[in-house]
């Protein structure tokens, strides 16, 4: 008796189990099904998208929404996965230079987006007014020129190339004699005073930084930049009085998320290269 009593609470216990795995099934799958609303092969449309998409036509329309609304509303939305999957099966991704630049585009601006979400410090604008004081101060203008030495042309020999000739210049050779020891593939900066915005695009915020910081006449040591080496000749310097913070405000912040948003960016560039094994093969 005790055998065939322990053989029917193990049986029961086998079926409980059961019922409660059945269940934990349709559990799961229940709450599964509800997170996608359509699928398109391996491609889900979630749900919560489905819903933002129907909750903003509602709020378009006068009346309430009908059955025949959520219908029309989820069919665009596979209508849209399937162009995109064609899309992609036909390579337009890899072929198509406008759908690429689309989606490069909009990278970057979801990239950047992330800076918008914080507030920017009075004390941390005015720390950058301080250090790019120059940048702010409109009126003030340069004119300088360029020797570039770069990495592609001169090989590993750059760095000494352009050490050379800043010990050339320091010897009193003159400028025009030094540059044409330089890359032949440098930017060509005009010869007159420009406004530090202006400079800016030449030589990019660092150097223009550097160059205003120079007394007219003097020239910077060799400093490393993307490609090689570069040295920065003042000719002349035009002083003015440099705004306040409060009255140019607006300008600094607007300054301190632009490059915000470029060091971002470079920063997600530089993870991406990372995150992905790459295999470069640049011609001889």
């Amino acid at each position: 008796m005790d055998k065939k009593r322990y053989t029917l609470i193990l049986l029961f216990g086998m079926i409980f189990g059961a019922v409660l795995a059945a269940i934990s099934i349709v559990e799961e799958s229940s709450v599964s099904n509800y997170q996608w609303a359509a699928k398109i092969e391996d491609t889900v449309i979630p749900m919560d998208k489905y819903l933002m998409q129907l909750e903003g036509l509602a709020k378009d329309k006068r009346s309430p929404l009908t059955q025949s609304d959520e219908m029309y509303v989820l069919e665009r939305m596979i209508e849209e996965e399937l162009l995109i999957k064609r899309a992609i099966d036909l390579g337009m991704l890899e072929n198509n230079p406008m759908a690429r630049g689309t989606i490069v585009q909009q990278m970057i601006k979801t990239i950047i987006s992330e800076n918008d979400r914080y507030e920017i410090p009075d004390q941390d604008l005015i720390n950058f007014f301080e250090e790019n004081i120059g940048f702010f101060t409109k009126s003030q203008r340069l004119r300088l020129q360029q020797i570039y030495f770069s990495n592609e042309e001169f090989s590993n020999s750059s760095q000494k190339k352009a050490q050379e000739a800043y010990e050339m210049l320091i010897d009193g050779e003159a400028f025009s004699k030094v540059s044409n020891l330089g890359s032949k593939s440098a930017l060509r900066i005009p010869n007159t005073l420009m406004t530090l915005s202006k400079v800016r695009e030449y030589i990019g915020p660092s150097l223009m930084n550097l160059a205003r910081n120079l007394e007219a006449g003097s020239f910077s040591e060799p400093v490393a930049v993307s490609g090689g080496y570069k040295i920065i000749y003042l000719f002349e310097k035009e002083l003015i009085e440099p705004p306040s913070f409060r009255s140019i405000e607006d300008s600094v912040r607007a300054e301190y998320s632009k490059r915000m948003d470029d060091k971002s960016l470079r920063d997600y560039l530089e993870n991406l290269k990372n995150w992905y094994d790459i295999s470069r093969n640049p011609p001889k």
